[in-house]
């Protein structure tokens, strides 16, 4: 065999990003790489030659609270493979061998992970279920909302700050019960900080809405600011079901006031069930799973709370 497979490690951190930059025509952001990948012991599994390594297939781990008990996921990242390898697609080819490794030994009954998901391409998405390794479970969507000056004088909003953790993890904690069936990605304190406090690459903006009259928090969103002509993005929103029309006011009054026109948001259409209609929405990608998992979702009628937050990329 002309190459083998290996589960990577921090000391390929180079070498993959070189890998990433030839596969995908530009470099990945500085530390975006640590950022997902130095804090775990088998962050993906690579194929290589002597002198080169030609492919790679990553995953980030990503518990969901279901029914108020965790289960283990792993989100798919970086799939990639060398330009001059993109042409061996076969079953004992380097990319195809790279992901059957990951999938096999890292998700399903007693393994790492219960299950894995991601968003991946049209074509990408088209290759996993040749082969096998994803089913579809799900849609994620495009909305947009114009922005106004919405938000009731009962509620106020002031910025989150990094020593608001208790807050996080007793919204996080209301939350779960709220949402019967459905597979909510796991968003404690330690996932915001990691997530958005800790990015290498965006700045975030994260605001606590709270009743006026008693101080009492309902819940808590993120906005990422695209400049005046793309508008903010609608990144997380924390809080049980009953808080999301207010938190959604909360964050069109911010973006009005901000001189920002439009709000979007990558969004699951379970969530979009309470908020208000959007003005648009496009679907934008499927979710994906292994399939083991896809039939527990069928049989037992699972929805998905997932918004753009739970993108590796957003």
């Amino acid at each position: 065999m002309k190459w083998q497979c290996r589960w990577a490690t921090r000391h390929d951190q180079d070498a993959l990003l070189k890998l990433f930059e030839s596969a995908f025509g530009q470099p990945m952001p500085d530390g975006l790489w640590q950022w997902k990948y130095d804090w775990q012991e088998k962050p993906g599994i690579l194929a290589y030659k002597p002198d080169h390594i030609i492919a790679y297939y990553g995953g980030v781990p990503r518990p969901f609270s279901l029914n108020n008990q965790m289960v283990s996921a792993t989100q798919i990242c970086d799939v990639m493979v060398a330009p001059g390898m993109r042409g061996i697609l076969t079953r004992r080819g380097p990319f195809m061998h790279t992901a059957d490794t990951y999938l096999v030994e890292q998700t399903g009954k007693d393994k790492p992970y219960r299950f894995a998901f991601g968003f991946p391409s049209k074509r990408a998405a088209e290759l996993g279920e040749k082969s096998g390794w994803y089913a579809r479970a799900g849609s994620f969507y495009e909305a947009g909302w114009a922005t106004r000056k919405s938000l009731s004088l009962w509620y106020q909003r002031k910025p989150l700050t990094r020593d608001d953790s208790t807050v996080v993890d007793t919204l996080w904690k209301v939350m779960q019960p709220a949402l019967p069936n459905c597979l909510i990605p796991q968003k404690h304190a330690n996932f915001f900080k990691w997530r958005y406090w800790d990015h290498p690459c965006f700045e975030y903006l994260i605001y606590l809405v709270s009743k006026r009259s008693n101080n009492k928090p309902i819940g808590l969103f993120v906005l990422r600011d695209h400049g005046a002509d793309r508008g903010m993005e609608l990144i997380d929103l924390l809080g049980p079901p009953t808080t999301l029309r207010i938190l959604l006011k909360a964050a069109l009054d911010l973006a009005k006031r901000s001189g920002r026109n439009q709000l979007t948001s990558w969004i699951t259409g379970d969530i979009l069930e309470h908020l208000p209609n959007p003005e648009k929405q496009k679907e934008i990608s499927g979710i994906y799973v292994t399939p083991d998992y896809k039939q527990i979702i069928d049989q037992q009628r699972l929805s998905w709370w997932l918004m753009s937050g739970d993108t590796d990329f957003r």
